[in-house]
């Protein structure tokens, strides 16, 4: 019987396939980390109607009297009499002061004058007046490109904010204690953070390193500020102007329930039939180690296959025989029985001699 060679487990799948496999699990892993993030989901939302429906419910007034949020922000919003960009003279104090800016450099002193100027700005108006003319949806990489084209221009930003600082504030035109520095992105930018500096804190915005919070942010472009990030060189735009709480509708979170649990839905169908059609796949591969291209007809094999070959040799095992004869129990019970026999002389003895 030829004897069969116990061979591992798993000896017939390919390197290859098991790279692939494991370059699989770790999209599935990144994927997965990724899916944890609540920015991942954001795109789903149509922003564009959650806005339109974000400032019609800030411009209908309740039919018992009650104050919209907009409304109760207004009241709260401390709006300081002073010049803006209105004012020509201002523009041109402001367009001197901004030719010192210097980009992906921290802030310096010879900065702060276009910094305070700006902040003042946006201290004079109410926050949906200059929410008004301000620009929307500005390029990451635009303004990476052309700083100075928007330099000074009032942006409107929506931030997912997860960092904010409070910092006080040295002797400035303002008279302001203290500034409240936000670090946040938006749907364009993704990870790419903006750095925006606040007079006053949004109602609910909580302060620490790590915190999750969405605002709309009003302001002016400063610059392209430098910082250290585990010592890696980084920059980011620096805005400064003001801030309130994103407000989203009942009705447009409901109506993006749908398309979540159906792109959930469509990923689970996907994730099982990719997992049955594996399991099925290596059910029906051969267990041989054999494949069909390492099989020889034996027609095809050469007259002096075997020349090279050693010989065989075969050892045959005998029992030993005994060489005393079968005694039975009776023979062992009797008297042993000697017999002796005469020595007969090799040679006849002489004949004695007769006298």
């Amino acid at each position: 019987m030829r004897r069969r060679l116990a061979r591992p487990f798993g000896h017939t799948v390919s390197s290859a396939r098991i790279l692939s496999l494991l370059m699989g699990l770790a999209v599935l892993a990144m994927l997965y980390q990724r899916a944890k993030e609540p920015q991942f989901w954001h795109w789903m939302i149509n922003e564009s109607r959650a806005d339109a429906e974000d400032d019609k419910t800030k411009a209908v007034q309740p039919a018992d009297g009650v104050n919209s949020q907009s409304n109760t922000a207004n009241k709260q919003e401390t709006i300081v009499p002073g010049p803006n960009e209105t004012d020509p003279d201002e523009l041109a104090k402001l367009r001197s002061n901004l030719k010192s800016i210097q980009d992906r450099q921290p802030l310096q002193p010879h900065e702060m004058p276009a910094y305070w100027r700006l902040m003042g700005w946006s201290r004079t108006r109410p926050f949906a007046e200059l929410e008004k003319g301000a620009l929307r949806d500005v390029p990451y990489s635009h303004m990476w490109d052309e700083p100075d084209l928007y330099r000074g221009q009032p942006m409107r930003l929506k931030l997912h904010v997860r960092r904010v600082l409070a910092y006080d504030t040295k002797e400035n035109p303002l008279g302001l204690k203290k500034v409240y520095e936000a670090y946040g992105f938006t749907d364009n930018s993704l990870s790419f953070p903006f750095i925006v500096v606040l007079p006053e804190k949004p109602a609910g915005l909580p302060i620490g390193t790590d915190v999750e919070g969405e605002i709309v942010f009003v302001g002016y472009f400063v610059k392209w500020m430098g910082y250290r990030a585990f010592d890696t060189k980084k920059s980011a735009p620096l805005l400064v102007g003001r801030a309130r709480p994103a407000v989203r509708t009942a009705g447009t979170a409901q109506s993006s329930g749908w398309e979540l649990a159906f792109l959930m839905l469509v990923g689970g169908v996907f994730v099982l039939t990719f997992l049955g059609w594996f399991s099925l796949r290596m059910l029906r591969r051969p267990r041989s180690a054999l494949s069909a291209a390492n099989v020889v007809a034996p027609e095809r094999l050469p007259d002096n296959w075997m020349s090279n070959t050693a010989p065989e040799i075969r050892i045959e095992l005998t029992p030993p025989v005994s060489d005393f004869a079968s005694v039975s129990s009776t023979d062992v019970a009797k008297s042993p029985i000697v017999t002796t026999t005469a020595e007969v002389p090799a040679t006849p003895p002489a004949s004695p001699n007769t006298t």
